[in-house]
């Protein structure tokens, strides 16, 4: 039984892109908030450590 046939992968793929080209700036925006936070926390911390 060949099933190759059933399945359009080019049309899942194109798809797949097409959803990945329109979510990606999106998702850049919320690494870029996380990423910052991740900075200021370790900016915070030396600050703090360096008082004491």
């Amino acid at each position: 039984m060949n099933l190759s046939g059933v399945w359009d992968w080019t049309f899942y793929w194109d798809t797949f892109g097409f959803i990945l080209k329109t979510v990606a700036n999106f998702l850049m925006v919320i690494v870029a908030i996380i990423a910052v936070g991740m900075l200021l926390q370790v900016v915070i911390k030396a600050v703090r450590s360096n008082r004491d």
